[in-house]
């Protein structure tokens, strides 16, 4: 076996090793199992290293080693090495035969016999050796040019002929994509069998007419039935007639659904075979080959065949020989051919194809590849235009694209995936052309703008358009620009969509600028200008940002950005404009739905619809499997899953073991909640199936069933029954295999039972829920009903023993006269009286208020200002604007809309066309405001210094910011308001608290924000004016906001005193159910004559009972609460005075620091042990009076039990002290029982005080408290403790340490708490040199460590007095007017002093024995690490950052500048650098100040009067020699700045508009 013997299958050539060559020629092993040589996979390597595998197309990532780097396929290298091993050992044999032959005696031929006696001399002996011996070398030497020539011809061939068929692939795939050019051009053409069908449309639309004229007839008809006065407003003949009026179907031609059209597609195989032939061949130099299979005679049982088949046959059939065979059998010289033409068809559909003569720019093949690669880029790159112009509008065309870049929603680039492979051969056509030596630019170069460029992205060199120019020395763009003097431009990737800037600060050297660019000469644009942009501008059809004002958010760019990514997506294409496409993404989901981009940001409330959208027509969601009915009249037993009311509650049976099988299933395929998941839903829709969030644990089955905003949707437990409002990101798809059981909550009701009111009242709802819900109960089903019905049933309590009968829970309440029993007698009879009860109080309430019938229909004709309250105060209509807690609610009346219309048509006409007017703004003043494009009413709340003024909304109530360019004078006659200040009665803050807490003002701003509700008055001289609102909930019945606030725990009722009134007898005629408390002991007093009255005839009457006053239950007793009580807790162990290490576990409001040792941490868990067990099971909730109580047991949020102090009792909520850890909290009564657990064991948390420091105002205030929390908790501090107290019980007396730093000092510091003059001295803080020691000690301090020289601080450098100018530079700029200068002209000095440079040097070269900052104080000197590692002086100013770590503020005195460090980086400065001045002085500049009107977007945050731009621009004006005048000392360094030419350097910021004159 030789070394050729195993080669490359790419290219043909043997794999060699190593030893062989400098470089061998390996076999590696690809991702995919392929092998390829190094030479091939080194071609094949892609710059961002990977290697697409030529067989297969699988991509394999290579390391830093390249290709190299791969797995080397050990099989052939040992094949590779055993075949060289052979064959130099059969060289060797050969070598040795070849010398035994020659040199042995009996290797000799034989000598004839006359000769045998003829003697050979030495001398001839040893001419035949070295002729020998010279053969021998001759023959070797043939021997290896013949094994060379042998494998280099088949190694040749090989190459040659895979390069050859190389080539034919390429053009094969190049003709195929050709044909399905045409195959879309030919579909394209269909577009003329509208007009075909052109009469069947028109009898559509007829048909729709006639549908849209009796629709609405129809519910013409259905309103005048409702509303009888209404058909005054119409004609009824015509509705009539319209609708008696029968449809003739003979009057609609149908003829269309038969129609057919004459078009046909016809191939013309002979012309074809004549086309490819002209067009598909190869060239040997400059003569046409073609081969022989084109002239072998058609086949018998061919010839027969249909001539497209034929045709396709000898194409195939020529593909497949010409791999097969040599060159000397494939090709010869052309011969002519002819075929027979057809009969042309009816209608021929065709493309013309311009080609260009064979001898135009180059020959043969190579010529024809590439005009066939440029006319498939000019057609491909025209396939949205033909799209667009040949496809009706109502239907979108789709194409496979990948998102390149993005801006907004409306304006983002794409390329279309078909177009991979072309671009990956125009990125080598453009590295080639930037490898080239004249593609650099060179000083005679110019670029102007709108020119084609190379430029270097990710390792390639792509094409790019110059956008802007900036020439050095010039702050505008500039057309043109010579290569040397170009500072920074903008150039636009027309193949990606993007824009990107360049900067260079080269003086005159172009390598910069070659680094990053190269120019396209006139060959490279000739040859690149058929190839079109491949990033298609495209714009998301019909959508808007949600807020017009702000424009679209970066939310909306990045939302955009994860749901598509790199992925391929669906792009339909709707239409054409301008430039831009309008198109719809759909990204393929799990279920092979699309999901529609336009439709998930209109979900995720980033953007808008512009227009109505029509829902697309198709097939509805999958949907559950209704739940399965019980057999009547049997019993079963099932769990009440939920509770509306006992008319309104779900059950699930029990008998099934399936839905746990089913649960456990979920729970595993959609794992732990917030985990990402493909199956995420993006934009669900109504009526969806899905799988939702159960309390934040388990996945169940769910449905959509309502979008209340804010990315929430509104799911129902298929299930369970319940419904929840959940976050989007709490929904998943849901899977086929979980469709198979059918919804397991059965939606019932109490068969025979009806409320005793109108509604359930909550009474009977709670006893109802308490006895089902989540229990076992017996169910009967007595009536089958269909499934959107409510199926009626009855429900009995399981007994616990057999030998009782089951009790019916309907019963029970009824026996608790929570319901009432449904009978066939009282529904025969009750009927007249019912609709008597139903309609009197209307009739009632319009004698007594008519003005509520309707609103006023005459309005008064001059405008109303102001508001002004109806005669009626009860059961107004209004519109809830703005709340800010329970006692601040702004509403509108409804009935002043027409008012409210007039005032704002009134300010748009006066103020649409105004003038900005120079007006001094104050606070209270009067004004129209343009707000969001809308004048309205407002008024000055405050105005900045940057021109931005707070103003109040008079007809809304809530504050805007708005610049006094959106401000006019507001007319006298439009002052005023029509808004209501409003306040709920009858309630107040829960909690004991005087003011509302943030989460009932945040809860009902949410619930009430622009809502309409009905509004009753209770006193309108008060204010803000005392009111009751009601709301309808999802059911439609009005609901008390008060009553809701109260229900869920953030309001309690207001306590009042109410006076019994005198014993009367019950009123029974007399009632009033709508009248309020107050006046229904009005209407009580004026009826008491009349009901005297009646009690009188009664008695003297025979007793009957009356049916317009029920008899009412007895009055309920509530048994009086238990009395307990316990004792507290013994307090704990308190550590001894010194240094101890603590762990900090709570701070209390008022300051105290709970705080635990190492070893009553170890005890806390040991503890946690013995408590649960303890109590196991949760006790029976007693009704305890909870003032004797002081120990008792907790159960905490992790459902385990602790120890606690009773602190005070809130309504239904314990306040409780963890005695372990000092954690208070409200706990509810249920989980807390009043019971001492381990009262052996100690208290485990230790009060304690900070010691030194006064709170300020006597106690710590609450921003207090919370910077001590953000400093303490959970965390490990070293704490000294300083004096015990003389009550066990009471707050040990502390000092904390904070790396370093006491907490005392950090409180002082931020201004909490003051310095206690008893304990601790003011002089303990600040800085101060040290004191000597008075007292006469002898004490040998030797070996001590030195006191810590206190130092002062820096001095600023000597300025020249004022008028005189000086050379200065600056050093450091905060903004525009505020910048630090560096003097030039400093006073001579010693030349033997060291410098500070020098100095620092000297500090920097050794920089260990530098010791470490331990002091910080305000202003203190020190030396600070900067970024180059070296150390420079500095100054404090402040502590930073407190959580995790601290860290300090610190400026640059020598620069100006202001870093933020560790106290690590932080060292002691040593005395000889005191002495220095600073070299950075902090001045004003005088002459100029921030614009009064400033429209620019980007500001400086920490200035934000100031504009970016302003600063750039004042960076460019501060360079060069500048020179100073000091204009003023007091109170702040004031200088002006003159530039080289003697002139106010800030003037061309004022030119520019960026400044103002000051």
């Amino acid at each position: 076996m030789s070394d050729s013997a195993v080669t490359c299958n790419n290219c043909g050539l043997p794999y060699t090793l190593p030893e062989d060559e400098v470089v061998g020629n390996v076999p590696h092993v690809l991702l995919c199992s392929h092998i390829f040589c190094t030479g091939c996979l080194r071609s094949l390597e892609s710059p961002r290293s990977f290697i697409t595998c030529p067989e297969c197309k699988m991509v394999t990532n290579v390391g830093e080693d390249g290709v190299d780097g791969l797995q080397v396929d050990s099989r052939i290298v040992g094949l590779i090495y055993t075949a060289k091993m052979n064959t130099k050992k059969r060289s060797r044999e050969g070598e040795k035969q070849r010398a035994r032959r020659f040199r042995s005696p009996s290797a000799s031929p034989p000598v004839p016999t006359e000769q045998l006696n003829t003697e050979v001399g030495p001398d001839m002996l040893k001419v035949l050796d070295e002729a020998l011996c010279k053969a021998t070398e001759n023959l070797n030497t043939l021997d290896s040019l013949h094994q060379t020539l042998a494998t280099g011809i088949q190694a040749q061939l090989r190459t040659e002929k895979s390069r050859i068929t190389k080539e034919i692939e390429d053009c094969i795939e190049k003709a195929i994509g050709i044909l399905h050019k045409r195959r879309s051009v030919l579909m394209s053409e269909l577009s003329s069998l509208e007009h075909v069908f052109s009469a069947g449309r028109e009898e559509c639309r007829r048909m729709e007419e006639r549908w849209k004229e009796l629709r609405t007839a129809i519910q013409k008809a259905r309103h005048v039935c409702q509303v009888p006065s209404l058909g005054t407003y119409c004609h009824l003949d015509k509705v009539l007639e319209t609708l008696q009026t029968p449809v003739d179907m003979d009057s609609y031609d149908m003829t269309s659904l038969t129609l057919c059209s004459e078009l046909r597609c016809v191939l013309h195989v002979d012309n074809l075979t004549e086309s490819l032939s002209n067009s598909l061949y190869i060239m040997d130099g400059d003569v046409k080959l073609v081969s022989k299979m084109l002239q072998v005679p058609v086949p018998a049982e061919r010839a027969c065949s249909p001539p497209a088949r034929g045709g396709w046959e000898r194409s195939g059939e020529q593909r497949g020989r010409s791999r097969g065979r040599g060159r000397d059998d494939l090709l010869h010289l052309p011969a002519a051919a002819s075929a027979p033409k057809q009969d042309s068809p009816n209608v021929i559909i065709e493309e013309i194809i311009e080609e260009l003569d064979s001898g135009a720019e180059r020959d043969g093949m190579v010529l024809e590849a590439k005009r066939t690669q440029r006319q498939k880029v000019q057609r491909r790159n025209r396939k949205a235009l033909q799209y667009r112009g040949s496809v009706p509008q109502y239907k979108a065309l789709q194409e496979w694209v990948v998102l390149t870049h993005v801006i907004n929603p409306t304006h983002f680039y794409v390329r279309l995936v078909s177009e991979h492979n072309a671009g990956v051969v125009l990125t080598k056509k453009v590295n080639r052309a930037c490898s080239e030596e004249h593609s650099r630019f060179t000083h005679g170069d110019e670029i102007k703008t709108g020119t084609l460029v190379f430029v270097r992205w990710n390792d390639d060199w792509r094409r790019a358009t110059v956008c802007e120019l900036y020439q050095k020395g010039c702050l505008e763009c500039v057309p043109q620009c010579s290569a040397a003097e170009i500072a920074r431009l903008q150039v636009f990737f027309q193949d990606y969509g993007f824009s990107k800037g360049f900067t260079f600060s080269d003086d005159g050297d172009l390598r910069g600028l070659n680094e990053c660019l190269r120019k396209a000469d006139i060959a490279a644009q000739a040859e690149l200008h058929c190839w079109a942009p491949q990033a298609i501008k495209c714009s998301l059809r019909d959508i808007i940002p949600s807020d017009l004002v702000k424009g679209w958010s970066r939310e909306a760019r990045e939302e955009m950005r994860r749901v598509i990514g790199s992925s391929a997506v669906e792009m339909h294409v709707f239409r054409e404009d301008q430039d831009t496409l309008l198109v719809d993404l759909k990204k393929a989901s799990v279920d092979d739905t699309l999901l529609s981009l336009r439709e998930h940001l209109v979900f995720m409330e980033l953007a808008r619809f512009y227009s109505p959208q029509v829902t697309p027509s198709g097939s509805k969601p999958l949907q559950f499997y209704p739940p399965v009915y019980p057999k009547l009249n049997t019993e079963l037993h099932a769990v009440v899953s939920h509770v509306n009311t006992p008319s309104d509650f779900y059950i699930q049976l029990v008998d099934t073991m399936e839905f746990l099988l089913l649960n456990s299933k979920l729970q595993d395929c959609y794992g732990p909640p917030g985990s990402q998941s493909e199956l995420q839903i993006y934009c669900p829709c109504m009526g969806q199936a899905c799988v939702a969030l159960y309390d934040k644990k388990d996945w169940c089955r769910a449905e959509v069933t309502g979008f209340p905003g804010g990315r929430m949707v509104e799911v129902r437990y298929v299930d369970f029954g319940n419904r929840k409002t959940l976050s989007v990101n709490d929904l998943r798809q849901i899977k086929d295999e979980f469709f198979a059981l059918p919804a397991m909550a059965l939606w019932c009701s109490l068969v025979d039972v009806l409320s005793v009111g109108d509604t359930w009242s909550e009474e009977s709802i709670e006893v109802f829920r308490k006895m089902t819900e989540q229990n076992l109960v017996t169910v009967v089903v007595t009536k089958l009903v269909p499934h959107s019905a409510v199926l009626p049933v009855c429900l009995y309590e399981v007994s616990k023993r057999f030998t009782e009968p089951p009790v019916s829970i309907g019963e029970i309440l009824v026996r608790k006269r929570l319901a009432s029993l449904v009978t066939k007698p009282v529904q025969l009879e009750e009927p007249p009286l019912l609709d008597a009860a139903v309609w009197d109080p209307p009739l009632t309430e319009e004698l007594v208020c008519p003005d509520e019938q309707s609103p006023p229909i005459d309005e008064p004709s001059e405008l109303q200002a102001n508001l002004t309250l109806p005669t009626c105060l009860k059961d107004l209509r209004v519109r809830v604007t703005h709340v800010t807690s329970p006692g601040h609610i702004c509403v509108q009346l409804l009935q002043f809309d027409n008012q409210l219309k007039r005032v704002h048509d009134l300010l748009k006409s006066e103020y649409l066309k105004s003038d900005l007017q120079e007006v001094d703004w104050k606070v209270e003043m009067s004004c129209a405001a343009n707000v969001n494009g809308v004048w309205e009413r407002g008024k000055v709340c405050s105005v900045s210094s940057s021109n931005v003024s707070e103003v109040l909304r008079c007809d809304f109530g809530n504050t805007v910011k708005l610049h006094i360019s959106n401000l006019r004078p507001l007319l006298p006659e439009l002052v005023g308001s029509l808004l209501l200040d409003c306040c709920l009665s009858d309630i107040r803050p829960a909690g004991g608290r005087a003011t509302w807490t943030a989460t009932a003002c945040d809860f009902i701003s949410y619930y009430l924000t622009g809502a309409t509700a009905v509004m009753t008055i209770k006193d309108p001289s008060a204010r803000p004016v005392p009111v009751s609102l009601f709301c309808p909930n999802r059911s439609g019945q009005d609901v008390s906001i008060a009553d809701f606030l109260i229900s869920e725990g953030l309001a309690l009722r207001e306590r009042s005193i109410r006076v019994p009134p005198a014993p009367k007898p019950a009123p029974v005629v007399c009632e009033e159910p709508s009248a309020g408390s107050g006046d229904a002991l009005l209407m009580q007093d004026k009826c008491v004559p009349a009901l005297e009255e009646v009690q009188t005839e009664i008695q003297n009457e025979t007793p009957v009972p009356s049916r317009s006053c029920p008899p009412r239950p007895a009055p309920r007793t509530t048994p009086p609460p238990e009395k307990v009580k316990t004792q507290a807790y013994q307090p704990p162990e308190l550590p001894p005075c010194g240094h101890t290490r603590m762990s900090i576990s709570a701070v209390s409001d008022d300051g105290v620091i709970y705080a635990m040792t190492p070893q009553a941490e170890c005890e806390f868990e040991r503890l946690k042990e013995s408590l649960q067990q303890h109590i196991k099971t949760l006790p029976r909730q007693r009704h305890y009076n909870w003032k004797s109580v002081l120990g008792c047991a907790v159960m905490g949020s992790d459902m385990l039990w602790y120890r606690g102090q009773v602190q005070e009792v809130i309504g239904g909520h314990v306040k409780v002290r963890y005695v372990d850890q000092g954690i208070v909290e409200n706990i509810p009564v249920c989980h807390v029982y009043p019971v001492v657990l381990c009262e052996s064991v100690p208290q485990l948390s230790v009060p304690c005080q900070l010691n030194g420091v006064i709170p300020v105002g006597g106690s710590w205030q609450w921003d207090a408290v919370a910077l001590m929390k953000e400093l303490l908790l959970g965390r490990s501090v070293n704490v000294q403790i300083m004096e015990l107290p003389e009550n066990p019980r009471g707050s040990v007396t502390v000092e904390i340490i904070l790396d370093g730093m006491a907490l005392s000092r950090i409180m002082v510091y931020h201004q909490h708490a003051t310095i206690d003059p008893l304990s601790s001295s003011p002089e303990d803080y600040v800085v101060k040199p040290p004191v000597p020691d008075l007292d006469d000690w002898d004490l040998n301090t030797e070996g001590l460590e030195e006191l810590q020289t206190i130092l002062g601080v820096y001095t600023n450098p000597v300025l020249p007095d004022k008028g005189k100018q000086f050379r200065v530079t600056v050093k450091h700029l905060r903004t525009p007017n505020e910048v630090f200068l560096s003097l030039l002209d400093t006073p001579g000095s010693d030349q033997k002093q060291e410098s500070l440079q020098e100095a620092l040097n000297r500090v920097n070269m050794d920089t260990d024995c530098l010791p470490q900052l331990t002091d910080f104080p305000i202003e203190g000197p020190c030396l600070a690490e900067y970024s180059d590692g070296k150390y420079y002086r500095a100054k404090l100013l402040g502590f930073a950052e407190f959580n995790p770590s601290i860290k300090i503020l610190v400026r640059h005195v020598d620069f100006g500048s202001d870093d933020i460090l560790p106290p690590s980086k932080l060292r002691r400065l040593p005395l000889s650098l005191l002495h220095f001045p600073c070299e950075a002085v902090c001045v004003r500049l005088a002459g100029f100040k921030p614009p009064r009107v400033c429209l620019a977007v980007e500001r400086i945050s920490y200035r934000p009067e100031w504009s970016m731009r302003s600063m750039l621009d004042m960076i460019d004006l501060l360079h060069g020699n500048l020179s100073a005048v000091v204009t003023g000392v007091e109170p702040q360094l004031t200088v002006v700045l003159y530039n080289a030419n003697g002139t106010f350097v800030h003037v061309p910021l004022v030119e520019k508009g960026l400044a103002d004159y000051e």
